[in-house]
């Protein structure tokens, strides 16, 4: 498995972009330019037009497979905070949270599973529950992972760090995650 940087991400973004435009504008001029060429030239132009249609083919479906941005949910309760993620194509995220929290993470009850489904609607899956880490701690280590984080304390206060351009968003604002059908019952 590949792991791409986020600024890969864009750049990437930015080429299947530019590849789409050469290859509508290569259509085009071959369309235009057929009809008054020789005919080992319309050959030529024949095999381009092929290329042509193959790139714009391969850099639509780039389009579809590039990774979108990952957002997670920390919801902090007196004994510890649920992570909910929206990125569960993405199991080496939560593996590595998994692996570095150790004996801190415990499985969810039947009872919190059935507090947390709500989340399901509005594309959440609280996948994680952890016990005596730092909300601080928390935090940094999802910023590194996630573009977006979004943090709940006790008293249903948001936060949002965007760290989709650095690993280390320098301050947070107060929004709420899109969450339409869920209502924190802490």
């Amino acid at each position: 498995m590949v792991v791409l940087q986020r600024n890969e991400v864009r750049r990437h973004r930015l080429v299947f972009f530019l590849t789409v435009i050469l290859s509508v504008i290569t259509l085009i001029s071959i369309v235009r330019n057929f009809s008054e060429a020789s005919p080992p030239a319309q050959l030529g132009l024949v095999i381009l037009a092929a290329a042509a249609v193959v790139a714009l083919c391969l850099s639509i479906l780039q389009f579809y497979t590039l990774p979108k941005r990952s957002k997670v949910l920390l919801f902090q309760n007196d004994d510890g905070i649920v992570i909910a993620t929206n990125a569960l194509h993405e199991g080496f995220k939560l593996r590595f949270l998994r692996d570095i929290l150790g004996e801190n993470v415990s499985a969810f009850t039947d009872e919190e599973r059935m507090r947390w489904k709500a989340l399901e609607a509005d594309g959440f899956y609280a996948t994680l529950y952890v016990r005596n880490i730092r909300k601080i701690i928390m935090l940094r280590l999802c910023t590194m992972v996630f573009d977006d984080v979004f943090v709940a304390d006790r008293n249903n206060r948001w936060e949002h760090h965007d760290s989709s351009s650095t690993a280390e968003p320098s301050f947070s604002k107060r929004e709420t995650p899109p969450l339409t059908s869920w209502k924190s019952s802490s």
